[in-house]
């Protein structure tokens, strides 16, 4: 099946969000589906290493897990860096197949600099903005997440800058950033796999190119005939 053929439908990206275990804060095992809201292909996160914590027979997931396989970095005209991934899945997860960001990287060096890389794909989806448009090549590039002091896995709360607390809560706001990781946020905030938070449904990421990455499924339920057909 080529390229083509395999691009994430609309239809059946809405039915896997509405799924009703998706309401319930359950646990994510090895094989979970997920997607990336700038991405044209889903893709499975996977564990590279056993940590001992399995639900029927699969690897369970901690926020921790979501390395991005190797990339090989390169500049665009000596002036916009970016990434290709490389050849092998060495991480938790590789690609989304094409980003449709005008963040990415090729895609602001063809609307600043006229280049045109090779790799592009014209965007096949009607009903996204980027119909008929050229769309790259996805090589994620993860946010670091910023969690309270207090959060279970969650983004940190919005400081209140009230003037007579503005320097206190800024300086906390940099720490925070100073010490910053890239993890999912949402872990659970009962259950810890050697000291870190296991992976839920409500778990997601960030890219820098502006993607929000989600779970499709939790890895023990069957996946979308569609998915396990490639």
């Amino acid at each position: 099946m080529g390229i083509m053929d395999t691009l994430l439908t609309k239809s059946t990206l809405n039915k896997l969000l509405e799924s009703p275990w998706r309401s319930e804060d359950t646990y994510v095992t090895a094989g979970a589906y997920m997607h990336c809201s700038r991405g044209t292909h889903e893709e499975v996160l996977n564990k590279q290493d056993p940590n001992g914590m399995y639900i029927n027979g699969r690897s369970m997931l901690t926020v921790k897990d979501c390395v991005t396989s190797t990339s090989e970095p390169g500049t665009i005209q000596g002036a916009i860096p970016f990434d290709r991934m490389g050849q092998e899945l060495d991480g938790n997860f590789y690609s989304f197949g094409y980003c449709r960001s005008d963040m990415n990287p090729l895609k602001a060096a063809e609307k600043t600099l006229g280049f045109t890389d090779p790799s592009y794909m014209v965007d096949p989806d009607p009903e996204e903005p980027t119909a008929g448009q050229f769309i790259y090549p996805c090589a994620p590039k993860l946010m670091p997440t910023v969690l309270g002091p207090s959060s279970a896995g969650g983004p940190s709360p919005e400081p209140q800058f009230k003037l007579s607390g503005a320097v206190s809560a800024l300086t906390t706001l940099l720490e925070r950033l100073a010490g910053a990781q890239t993890e999912w946020t949402n872990g659970s905030p009962n259950v810890s796999i050697q000291g870190v938070q296991a992976l839920t449904s409500k778990s997601c990421l960030f890219c820098q190119y502006g993607g929000q990455i989600r779970l499709l499924t939790n890895g023990m339920d069957p996946a979308p005939p569609e998915f396990s057909a490639r």
